[in-house]
């Protein structure tokens, strides 16, 4: 009876003794592949350790893909084994290459081919990007972030993540992060226009630093002399920073050079109209219609100039009392408005068909014209607006 005491209290101890880990390279590598994380990293982690294996440079190239995993799986277990195992994967790797010396790590997929470190990192970062992307689609921006983070982490001169971090901070409000990703990106050598105009928008706007912002806008101009979107955005910082004799002095030297240059024209109009120089800025209009008869912008500017009077007749008829004076003046201001109108509709007649590329402006011009035709009793000309309007799914009823 005392002997089978002894065994039971000695099976304990037996089953709580372990066995010290031997260090190899080749099983630590074998156990990654099979996706046993948890010994693969105890296998590594004494691996580095050893005084030989700690002088190879795979040793570290396998603990860089070891806690590269750690990082990536979605098994719980395995996450609470390393923290921060990204950063620790890329010093691994890092290290690695210092001891290298040049030369290039690899391992053997199924078919014996070689998979490069290079290209595993790729994998890695493409990874992230992915993830990234996922918790975007979802508006989890901050989720998002940290994945793109991560992506840079691995590949420090990607373009894409840098992209995608600062697209995802603008749209979260976090513009001065967003100017910070997307100025890398450039730096990378990112090259998109969309780049450009939201480091733009976030300085010209919320961050208020238009004066970098003009910077930019002029940089952008010589990188991208087809976009017609930048001498606009030019325009009107030079005109909030009260540069206007710097926005419409540059232009008139460039029409003198370029007279039939449309869209000179058309800026320059632009810049007038700021200015609210009425009639300078029709002349300006009218040149560039001249040149392009159309030039739907133009058509557009022009005949919003058109109906700036007639709002303003309209506000003080809307501003008046009850009182037999002010009905009075309302049936006189009444009168004129018609006026104003009969003179603003041909404008927006013509404007209407031209060819419109967006939607919003296409109903914008409809709407005003059913506005003025209510107004002036053209009722079948209104009601067939109305249709139109109906048909692209909105209904003033």
């Amino acid at each position: 009876m005392k002997k089978v005491i002894v065994v039971l209290l000695l099976a304990p101890m037996i089953a709580f003794a372990q066995k010290p880990i031997k260090p190899n390279l080749n099983k630590a590598l074998k156990l990654w592949q099979d996706n046993k994380l948890d010994e693969a990293k105890a296998m590594i982690d004494v691996a580095e350790t050893d005084p030989k294996l700690s002088l190879d440079g795979k040793t570290f190239y396998y603990k860089g893909l070891i806690y590269a995993a750690l990082d990536t799986t979605s098994n719980d277990n395995f996450k609470k084994l390393a923290e921060n195992p990204l950063t620790t994967a890329m010093a691994a790797f890092d290290k690695a290459e210092s001891m290298g010396k040049g030369k290039g790590y690899f391992i053997s997929d199924q078919m014996g081919l070689p998979i490069l470190k290079e290209q595993q990192l790729q994998v890695l970062a493409s990874t992230y990007l992915n993830k990234g992307v996922a918790a975007y689609q979802e508006d989890d921006f901050d989720g998002a972030i940290a994945y793109f983070r991560k992506s840079q982490t691995v590949n420090l001169k990607d373009t894409t993540a840098y992209f995608y971090s600062g697209y995802a901070n603008f749209q979260k409000e976090d513009y001065k992060a967003a100017v910070e990703d997307l100025k890398k990106y450039q730096e990378n050598g990112g090259k998109s226009q969309d780049s450009y105009l939201l480091i733009i928008n976030a300085l010209n706007g919320p961050l208020e630093q238009k004066e970098e912002a003009l910077k930019i806008v002029k940089d952008a101009k010589v990188k991208f002399p087809n976009n017609s979107d930048l001498p606009k955005v030019e325009i009107g910082i030079l005109i909030d920073l009260n540069k206007v004799d710097e926005a419409k002095g540059g232009l008139e030297q460039a029409i003198a050079k370029e007279p039939t240059n449309k869209i000179l024209h058309f800026y320059l109009g632009y810049v007038n109209s700021k200015l609210e120089k009425w009639e300078e800025s029709k002349i300006n209009y009218l040149e560039a219609l001249k040149i392009d008869k159309d030039y739907f912008e133009a058509q557009y500017y022009l005949a919003q100039i058109y109906l700036i009077d007639a709002e303003k007749v309209k506000r003080e008829m809307n501003n008046l009392g009850i009182s037999k004076e002010d009905q009075k003046k309302k049936l006189e201001l009444d009168k004129t408005l018609v006026d104003k109108y009969k003179i603003a509709l041909p404008y927006w007649e013509k404007a209407n068909t031209m060819k419109i590329d967006d939607n919003n402006t296409r109903i914008e011009v409809l709407d005003k014209l059913s506005m003025m035709y209510y107004y002036l009793g053209e009722d079948a000309k209104a009601a067939a607006i109305e249709k139109k309007l109906k048909e692209l799914g909105v209904d003033n009823n």
